[in-house]
C-alpha cells in the first residue's frame, strides 16, 4: 500500500476515535448513572441547662456585745495649801512673824544656799616628791580674793610667788565645782621685784563655786596649753603632762 494511502487511514481512525471519545464523554452520565453519596448527618449536642445558683443564706450570728470600758472615777482634786519654809541659814525673829490673812496662805520659796566647800588640801603623801621639793622651794599663796569670798564675773586675783627657778612657769587655774568639773587657765603669774602678782580671772556662772590656785611646769609644750586661748575659753579635764599644783587653793563663789 502506498505511503498516502497509509496516512490518509491513520488520519481516518484518529477522527474516529475522537469522535468516538467525544460521544461518550458527553453521555456518560446518560448512559451510567452515578450514585449520590450519602450525605453525612451531624447531630445537634444536647445542651442541658443548669438550674441557677441559689445563694445560701448567711446565717444569722449572734452580735457581739463588747463590754463598755470601765472608767474609774478620779476623786474630786484638793488643794494642799502652800506652807511657807523658813531656809534654815535665815533666822526669823518672832517679833517679825506676821499671822496669815487667808486661809490658803501662799509659801516663799526657800533662798537657794550653796555651801561653801572647804579648801582643798593636799596631803603630803600624796604629792610627788618633785612637787613637795617645789613646794618648799618656793613661797606662794593667793591674797585676794579669800577663802569663801563672794566675786563678779571678771576681778583681779592677786598674790606672792618667791623663789621660783628661772625654768619654771606658773599659772592660775580656775576650776568649776559643776558641769564636769573643767579646769580653766586664766593667765601666767609674773611676779615682780617684791613676788607680787596680779592675773585678771573669769568667773563664768553665777551662783556656783570654783576652786582657784596655782600651777607650775617646766615643759614647753605644757606651758603653751596653758597660755592657749581656746582652753582658757572652753576648759580642759585635766592638767597637762608635767604640770604640777603649786600652793593652797582657795573657792570662791561667784555672785
Amino acid at each position: 500500500m502506498p505511503v498516502e494511502h497509509k496516512s490518509q487511514l491513520i488520519v481516518a481512525v484518529l477522527s474516529f476515535a475522537c469522535v468516538v471519545i467525544t460521544t461518550v464523554s458527553s453521555n456518560w452520565d446518560k448512559w451510567f448513572s452515578r450514585s449520590v453519596p450519602t450525605p453525612v448527618v451531624t447531630s445537634t449536642p444536647v445542651v442541658t441547662a443548669m438550674p441557677p445558683e441559689t445563694p445560701t443564706p448567711p446565717a444569722n450570728p449572734t452580735p457581739r456585745i463588747i463590754p463598755p470600758p470601765r472608767v474609774t472615777p478620779f476623786p474630786p482634786y484638793t488643794p494642799s495649801p502652800r506652807v511657807p519654809v523658813t531656809p534654815s541659814a535665815t533666822v526669823t525673829p518672832p517679833a517679825a512673824l506676821t499671822p496669815p490673812t487667808s486661809p490658803t496662805p501662799r509659801g516663799t520659796p526657800p533662798l537657794r544656799v550653796t555651801p561653801t566647800p572647804p579648801a582643798t588640801t593636799t596631803s603630803s603623801a600624796l604629792i610627788p616628791p618633785s612637787a613637795r621639793t617645789t613646794a618648799a622651794a618656793t613661797t606662794t599663796r593667793i591674797t585676794s580674793p579669800h577663802h569663801g569670798a563672794t566675786v563678779g564675773q571678771r576681778i583681779a586675783v592677786e598674790g606672792v610667788l618667791t623663789g621660783l627657778r628661772p625654768e619654771q612657769q606658773v599659772f592660775l587655774c580656775v576650776k568649776s565645782q559643776a558641769f564636769g568639773r573643767l579646769i580653766y587657765p586664766q593667765g601666767k603669774a609674773i611676779p615682780d621685784a617684791t613676788g607680787q602678782w596680779t592675773v585678771d580671772s573669769i568667773y563664768g556662772s553665777a551662783g556656783y563655786s570654783y576652786e582657784t590656785f596655782l600651777v607650775v611646769t617646766t615643759n614647753a609644750e605644757a606651758a603653751a596649753m596653758l597660755s592657749d586661748q581656746h582652753a582658757r575659753k572652753y576648759g580642759m579635764r585635766d592638767l597637762p603632762p608635767g604640770t604640777e599644783p603649786l600652793g593652797t587653793a582657795i573657792v570662791v563663789t561667784r555672785e
